[in-house]
């Protein structure tokens, strides 16, 4: 009797057991991998946040850049056309994130992509460990650690509250694979953590987190960068990486085409810190 139970048991959880099925991803064409999607950009008005918005916009999706130059963002927005909207967020008041994205998510009815892509460096011209003090350290700490972590905290908890399954993209830094001796290094290094640590708790509300980390990048933080030429003696290839490139990669990685990775972070050093002993 025990024995005929059980069979029934076993027959009738086999019955009632739900099958989990995902569809097969197909790769779309290379104008379409982000078709009705609506980003959020940090850092948005910047070299980098320029160039992934305009890949972006090329790809199917609408945009919002943030960041705190009005003149700046206006301007950046004349170039994109009627797909891209500007918000101001100081990344120093993290008590206005909440209100803020929802804010943002109101241009275009909804998020599905956040891009951190915000950052602050020091005066680095004669610049050492003995000689960094409590503000520098401050400035870039609360800015690329503090402000990336709890914006991101609150792009998720936006994401989760409406059932977005959405991307967060980190843009950080080939410096975080160096020695951590500087503030800069230090954020950087930190955001490795924040990107594993976040993957780990949102993946299972089907957000997908990851980070980019150029190298020397062709923008207006790198002074040394003039007179038309991207030839740089601080990475191995002897050359900036230009935004363009940056962006196609980001494009990617908050694309369906991005969703077997997470929780890594793609560097695009040139080499520096992983070919060379730097």
């Amino acid at each position: 009797m025990k024995k005929r139970i059980k069979k029934v048991l076993m027959i009738l959880v086999s019955i009632l057991k739900w099958e989990k099925k995902i569809p097969i991803v197909s790769i779309k064409e290379p104008n379409k991998l982000l078709d009705g999607k609506v980003a959020l950009i940090t850092g948005g008005s910047g070299g980098i946040g320029m160039a992934i918005a305009k890949k972006f916009i090329d790809s199917g999706s609408s945009v919002i850049l943030a960041g705190t130059n009005v003149k700046k963002l206006n301007g950046c927005i004349e170039k994109l056309g009627k797909q891209a909207k500007a918000i101001v967020i100081n990344m120093n008041d993290s008590s206005s994130f909440g209100d803020k994205i929802v804010e943002a998510a109101s241009f275009f009815g909804k998020i599905d992509i956040f891009v951190n892509c915000h950052g602050v460096h020091t005066n680095r011209k004669g610049f050492n460990l003995l000689n960094v003090t409590e503000d520098d350290y401050d400035k870039v700490m609360n800015i690329n650690l503090r402000g990336t972590y709890f914006i991101c905290q609150n792009v998720a908890k936006y994401m989760v509250q409406n059932h977005v399954k959405g991307h967060i993209l980190i843009i950080s830094s080939q410096s975080a694979i160096e020695p951590s001796w500087s503030p800069y290094r230090l954020s950087k290094y930190g955001e490795c953590g924040l990107i594993s640590g976040f993957a780990q708790v949102l993946l299972p509300y089907g957000i997908i987190v990851n980070g980019l980390g150029p190298g020397p990048t062709a923008t207006g933080m790198q002074d040394e960068c003039f007179n038309g030429s991207i030839y740089t003696k601080d990475n191995p290839i002897e050359r900036y990486t230009m935004p363009d490139e940056v962006a196609e990669y980001a494009k990617l990685l908050v694309s369906d085409l991005g969703n077997t990775v997470v929780g890594d972070t793609l560097y695009m050093s040139g080499g520096r810190g992983i070919i060379d002993k730097r």
